[in-house]
């Protein structure tokens, strides 16, 4: 179980990215790279920052572990999952789970991987 300083620390970060993504979500334009890349980018971070709140000793792997759940999502979207399930395109379980395969967004995850070892390196070298 995480400290309560832990856990505030990792809902604080929790908060400001989820904040970040629905502000990239709703104002930036669709053909801005912030919007097409970005989202995809913190999404990784994001689900890390969530599963911290609860869990202060994770193993090492535990970044590349949460960016597998991004390529699941992603191989979801591949075999066209959303639609399997009887979604509409833009409604909620679509918009969720996805509806567009992209190379791009296996990159931006392994960018978001990258992220959280980066930080990961600079908390434990820098605090």
């Amino acid at each position: 179980m995480q400290t309560k300083k832990g856990m505030l620390y990792y809902g604080l970060w929790s908060l400001g990215l989820l904040i970040i993504e629905i502000l990239i979500g709703s104002f930036v334009p669709h053909s801005m790279w912030l919007r097409a890349y970005g989202g995809d980018i913190l999404v990784i971070p994001l689900i890390y920052c969530l599963i911290r709140i609860f869990i202060k000793v994770l193993p090492r792997g535990m970044p590349f572990l949460v960016c597998c759940i991004g390529f699941l999502a992603e191989f979801l979207q591949y075999i066209h999952f959303a639609e399997k399930l009887g979604f509409e395109k833009g409604s909620l379980g679509a918009i969720i789970i996805g509806t567009s395969f992209s190379w791009w967004d296996i990159l931006c995850y392994i960018a978001g991987m990258v992220l959280i070892y980066a930080g990961m390196y600079c908390r434990t070298k820098f605090t």
